[in-house]
């Protein structure tokens, strides 16, 4: 932490040491720039003289007395804004974090970081990754180093005699012989008033079989059950429960009726690739928020009576034939879809029984054709992958945010669109040549024209053109120059997120080699791109903790 704070300041004094180029000439507000080459620059050998300066003051700090460290620390500290940070933040900056391995490593970034991690009652222990920091070993003696370290980390809270707000255990290496261990953390857990249980458990052939004290608990009000199993006949009473999530978990229509009888304070209902289920009847429950159902194997009919239901959310492959009553909810404000199943006349039944309605998702409804979609009140729609869909209507005057991703163009507004946040994401076009477009290449760039038109009043719009390792950025969408390729994507942006965080996202995702910026003179984006393009090199360690999300 303190190289990372000296090599932070180290940059700043460069940087103030430098004169910056803020003019950038009119032929820059275009700028093809090729992201492959990695030739060290000036600026980057200065950089490395820098660092070594750095290193040599950390070899120094090494051999400081235990007196000198505590003043340092204290002078780090001092200018440090994250110690400055109220408890409860830092409290929910530590729930964040993977395992209780993670947690206590960051007691190492100031007193007051420590003193607030010997309270945090989150404790998380993930048997992969403590097992995976130990090296290689026989899986007995990997159990052992896992059961050894949950016990001791337990064991410590206890003599704290602290209270445990969560506990979360990922088992992926599950058998008879681990079982009483877990039922003992549980166990001691519920006694503390444990508030909120994630259980994961990664095992085929064999489920575990929850111990009877956690639906006896008084204090719990989460629940996150997964790969366990549920008996029909347990006695269930937990007062305080509010969320039940339930995946890969086999439940039956007395298990439900059960639940909805003993825990009436229930708000966010879900239940995630669980079997057993034919028919899924939830009612009597007024507080009821949200219910989410995902790819429930077997399942034919969803009903669900909640006056106060504010969102529900259900998806079903195509081959999944579930009748959906939502009736009763008439105050249902979000509506998710993705029913494969649905025809056009039951997407409107369905639709006209939510007057208030303000977020509809619709994804790969493959049976739609010809909708048409009136409210008011909606203020956000997704239309993605229904690849059928031959017309959406739409008549929303109050729609800030709309998405849409498909190989067509489907949707016609009957309003001018004033949108805070857009994106459009076309599926490859083929362009031969943009001067002599054939037949359906005029009929589709119509339509882009025609939306682009509708667009207008929707201020900050960016069209992004994909092709290979290349990007063009367009902030103008009155002169679009596309290149002829076989492998057009195009992509419509607005979004609710700043420049820099935009263009962070389109390189990280992308990793152009070649990015373009058509812009107008008074725009600030070409100045931001030759930043980013400048100072890229300064930190290339920056996300080597996710290698899914590369840095560009």
């Amino acid at each position: 932490m303190l190289r990372r704070a000296l090599q932070k300041g180290s940059r700043k004094k460069m940087r103030t040491g430098e004169k910056k180029n803020d003019s950038i000439s009119e032929d820059e507000r275009t700028i093809p720039m090729d992201l492959v080459s990695q030739t060290p620059t000036v600026c980057g050998k200065r950089m490395r003289r820098g660092f070594n300066t750095i290193d040599k003051t950390i070899g120094q700090r090494r051999k400081l007395s235990e007196e000198h460290l505590d003043k340092l620390d204290r002078r780090v500290e001092s200018r440090d804004l994250i110690t400055q940070l109220p408890e409860y933040i830092i409290h929910h900056i530590l729930s964040f974090l993977d395992d209780t391995k993670d947690a206590a490593r960051t007691s190492i970034l100031s007193r007051k970081w420590r003193q607030i991690w010997t309270s945090f009652s989150v404790l998380i222990f993930d048997q992969h990754k403590i097992q995976q920091q130990e090296g290689r070993q026989d899986i007995r003696n990997m159990k052992k180093v896992f059961t050894d370290f949950v016990d001791n980390s337990l064991k410590s809270h206890l003599e704290r005699k602290l209270s445990i707000q969560k506990l979360v255990l990922h088992i992926t290496r599950y058998d008879l012989e681990l079982a009483p261990h877990m039922e003992q953390w549980i166990n001691i857990s519920i006694e503390n008033n444990m508030k909120e249980l994630d259980l994961h458990v990664v095992k085929k052939s064999k489920r575990y079989k929850l111990p009877p004290t956690i639906f006896a608990s008084k204090t719990i009000t989460g629940l996150r059950l997964h790969g366990c199993m549920l008996k029909s006949h347990c006695n269930i009473k937990l007062p305080k429960l509010q969320k039940l999530y339930l995946r890969k978990v086999f439940v039956d229509q007395q298990i439900i009726d059960n639940l909805i009888s003993s825990c009436p304070l229930i708000e966010d209902l879900r239940f995630i690739h669980c079997t057993g289920l034919k028919v899924l009847r939830v009612s009597g429950l007024l507080k009821l928020d949200r219910v989410e159902v995902h790819h429930c194997h077997g399942l034919e009919e969803i009903e669900v009576k909640a006056p106060n239901l504010q969102t529900f959310w259900y998806c079903g492959k195509e081959s999944m034939h579930c009748k959906i009553d939502l009736v009763a909810c008439v105050s249902l404000k979000r509506l998710t879809l993705e029913d494969g199943d649905m025809t056009d006349e039951m997407f409107q039944d369905r639709l006209a029984n939510f007057p208030f309605l303000e977020k509809l998702d619709l994804s790969k409804c493959n049976k739609l054709k010809n909708i048409t979609i009136s409210s008011i009140w909606l203020r956000r729609l997704v239309l993605r992958g229904c690849k059928n869909l031959v017309e959406a209507d739409i008549d929303a005057p109050n729609l800030f945010s709309f998405e849409f991703k498909g190989d067509k163009m489907p949707f016609s507004f009957s309003n001018p669109l004033s949108l805070k946040e857009a994106k459009f994401s076309f599926e490859p076009v083929h362009i031969r040549s943009y001067n002599h477009l054939g037949g359906e290449d005029a009929l589709w760039f119509a339509r882009l024209r025609k939306l682009l038109e509708k667009l207008k009043h929707s201020n900050g719009l960016k069209l992004v053109v994909r092709s290979r390792k290349n990007v063009i950025i367009h902030e103008n969408l009155e002169e679009i120059l596309l290149p002829p390729q076989s492998d057009l994507k195009l992509e419509i942006i607005k979004p609710s997120i700043g420049l820099e965080d935009l263009l962070d996202n389109l390189l990280r995702t992308w990793h152009p080699e070649i990015l373009s910026v058509v812009s107008s003179p008074c725009s600030e984006f070409p100045k931001l791109v030759h930043e980013k393009m400048m100072h890229r090199g300064e930190n290339p360690n920056c996300c080597t903790y996710n290698t899914r999300n590369k840095c560009w």
